[in-house]
């Protein structure tokens, strides 16, 4: 932290990208680290910090030691915070639902949390006040009971005197009533108060449940503890001094009372609503913070697979120091299991009790954290496992939860307190986490009864207003571009039909289940597909806004036709499961009548061998007597080719093909063949002609080589109108 505070102005100004990517500009920027770490140790030695000196130079040679050979990974790392980073800046404002928008419902959200802050400070100065009236109470009873006593002892026939000191205790004891009465009264309206607030903190909490939810899925939104942690924490220590304060009340009729005393009753029902009070409040701060998630290979939270280790931690917002270490929590699994035939049973395994303790690291409150846990499913006999032919979509829509409880003992109080996580999909072959994920998106986005099993027995349908945010979200939390109004447009009408509506049902058959019409898949598994292919190849591109992606065919062409020749974009496919890419260009025949030309999408495996950018900035069609020529000449809608993908071109050609320079000086560029005579039979009234199947060719004295597997498919150039339009 001290590094990154010290050192920040140079770590931001560092293309930490380019350096995870080429090893001599990693070695550079490792060599300036060590600068920069030498000058800042020397700053403190001047200023004598000594113990900042000795962190800055540990943190150097721990650099050293650690990627002194390996600068590449260092720079992977440093990226990887620094994206880290602006992920947690782009949360906190929101920037992907506009700032317009959001303003009024920010400012409400300020001002709940200020009545809260407020009613939180002022509760715990009330209790103060209160604790004070108390002590003056037992003085003023205390002196009462001297005088009362002291009346007693005394002989004395003057019966002037003597009822003068009657009048006078008489007097005490009416002040002393009226005391206790008032105490009772505002003890009665504080806790009218209190009541209030712990409305609010259950409210506040009940919010924070509901965007932990949609952060699960990826919404950017803040799910900070901190907040409540203070005011539960703060709330909590004023009911224990208000059950000390009611004890001590109670307590003084056991010294001094009389005839309809107060306290007699009084202090014995406002004791029971604190203990009210305070147990809601202290079940309520029981709570998971990190749900469960794999580390590897999926990190999608709530979606597990047997013998892959997660990890899920607990956290109580009550922070008093005295709780440190002296609570355990202990983890189980589906505690109440649904009455449900073929319902799968699993243990959990690794280290299920965990003490609650201060996280020193992240400087949170008190918190258990359980890493390193798997799942194995209980066998059902002596046979095979339980799930044994169960069908796939049961399994991925088979929800279970796991149980914490944890034994709370604190002064004289003692409470068993419960949590769970939300409920998780629990799978055994990576192919069902895609389908286990759809299951999660679609319980977080539309349930808010975190232990309701059974949903998918009738799964509520979604409004496409809300499902087009989940849908955004899947892109703006893998890369850092959400979807646009246009490219939802687009998926709004494959599952909505063409006119689709803010308030159109989507039906989650319809949206994981059924397969797309003409098609092998469902609308899911082709968006996860297209996700997948971004996130791996294109997230560049992708977050340049490049790459147009979800349009239709008929608004491809709508585009193109109005822009000049050689403009082209890039979509996805629709007919490929796995996700797939193509490019569409429009050409002007001598009448002037536009042409909008498209070839075969490329897979993931395609762009493994060569990356889109450089498929772009090589691509010819051959035309008459085998002339390559050049089809791709601007970006929609305006933008000059190499501009939009130069700096990419430099980047793949010193990363991919150094190796390769001191063996041929050549590189292999993606051609089309145009055969006329074919295309003239295969017209079917429009304006558009497909072309056929291209090749690659080799092309001597180019500077770079770009290296295909000698089984990649041939790429065709077709008619977007054409018999192959299901690209």
């Amino acid at each position: 932290m001290e590094v990154r505070e010290y050192l920040a102005p140079w770590i931001e100004s560092q293309d930490w990208n380019h350096g995870k990517r080429n090893a001599s500009v990693a070695y550079a920027q490792y060599q300036n680290l060590l600068e920069h770490l030498d000058n800042q140790y020397s700053r403190f030695s001047q200023e004598r910090k000594i113990i900042e000196r000795h962190n800055i130079l540990k943190f150097k040679q721990e650099i050293q030691a650690g990627y002194q050979d390996s600068p590449v990974k260092l720079a992977q790392k440093i990226f990887n915070v620094l994206e880290e980073e602006r992920k947690i800046i782009s949360a906190a404002k929101d920037v992907e639902q506009g700032p317009a928008e959001h303003e009024p419902s920010a400012t409400a959200v300020n001002q709940r949390q200020q009545e809260i802050e407020n009613r939180v400070t002022e509760v715990k100065q009330r209790v103060q006040v209160t604790d004070q009236e108390v002590k003056f109470l037992e003085e003023l009873q205390e002196m009462f009971d001297f005088r009362f006593k002291t009346y007693q002892t005394l002989a004395t026939n003057n019966q002037p005197v003597e009822q003068k000191m009657k009048n006078m205790l008489q007097s005490m004891l009416n002040d002393l009533d009226q005391s206790r009465k008032e105490i009772l009264a505002r003890l009665q309206e504080l806790l009218g108060r209190c009541e209030t607030l712990v409305h609010f903190l259950e409210e506040e909490l009940g919010e924070w449940m509901r965007r932990q939810q949609e952060a699960c899925i990826g919404r950017p939104v803040d799910v900070s503890l901190s907040l409540l942690e203070s005011w539960f924490t703060g709330t909590v220590e004023a009911f224990f001094q208000l059950r000390r304060i009611l004890k001590d009340l109670a307590e003084l009729p056991t010294k001094v009372s009389y005839e309809n005393d107060p306290l007699i009753t009084g202090p014995v029902i406002l004791q029971q609503r604190v203990h009210e009070l305070l147990t809601c409040l202290l079940k309520r701060a029981f709570v998971v913070e990190d749900q469960p998630c794999m580390t590897f290979p999926c990190k999608r939270p709530l979606v597990l697979r047997t013998t892959v280790r997660f990890s899920v931690s607990t956290r109580f917002l009550v922070k008093l120091h005295e709780l440190n270490h002296s609570l355990k929590v202990t983890l189980s699994i589906d505690k109440n299991p649904p009455a449900t035939k073929g319902y799968r049973k699993f243990n959990v395994l690794g280290t299920l009790d965990k003490v609650l303790s201060v996280d020193e690291v992240q400087k949170k409150g008190l918190v258990a954290g359980f890493k390193f846990l798997t799942l194995k499913e209980q066998r059902a006999g002596a046979g095979g496992k339980g799930s044994k032919g169960i069908n796939d979509g049961l399994v991925t829509e088979e929800l279970h939860l796991i149980h914490f409880s944890m034994k709370f003992k604190y002064q004289d109080l003692e409470l068993d307190l419960e949590t769970s996580t939300l409920p998780l999909v629990i799978v055994s072959n990576p192919s069902q986490q895609s389908s286990s994920w759809a299951s999660i998106i679609w319980f977080n986005l539309l349930s808010t009864e975190t232990k309701n099993l059974a949903f998918f027995s009738s799964p509520p349908v979604a409004v496409w207003a809300r499902l087009a945010d989940a849908l955004s979200w899947q892109f703006s939390t893998t890369t850092k571009r959400g979807l646009n109004s246009e490219q939802l447009s687009m998926l709004a009408e494959k599952l909505c039909g063409p006119h689709p509506k803010p308030d159109s049902q989507v039906k989650w058959t319809r949206f994981a289940k059924e397969n797309l019409s003409g098609l092998g898949f469902s609308f899911w598994t082709w968006f996860d597909g297209v996700l997948e292919l971004v996130k791996i190849h294109l997230e560049d591109i992708w977050n340049d806004g490049f790459v147009m992606g979800f349009v239709s065919r008929k608004k491809e062409k709508l585009l193109l036709k109005t822009k000049r020749s050689g403009t082209f974009l890039l979509r996805f496919s629709e007919s490929c499961k796995d996700g797939a890419i193509t490019f569409s260009w429009v050409e002007f025949q001598p009448s002037g009548s536009p042409t909008v030309r498209s070839v075969e999408p490329y897979t993931k495996r395609d762009l493994s061998s060569i990356p889109l950018p450089e498929i772009v900035r090589s691509y010819q069609t051959l035309v008459e007597e085998n002339i390559p020529e050049t089809s791709l000449l601007y970006l929609y809608p305006d933008i000059p080719k190499d501009k939009a993908f130069g700096k990419y071109y430099a980047e793949y050609n010193e990363e991919n093909m150094e190796e390769y320079r001191r063996y041929m000086r050549r590189r292999l560029i993606v051609v089309s063949e145009r055969q006329p005579d074919t295309v003239a039979s295969m017209l079917t009234g429009d304006d558009e002609v497909p072309e056929t199947p291209p090749f690659q060719t080799e092309i001597p004295d180019f500077s770079g080589l770009m290296l295909t597997s000698q089984d990649d498919p041939m790429m065709p150039v077709i008619d977007s109108d054409g018999e192959e339009d299901v690209y």
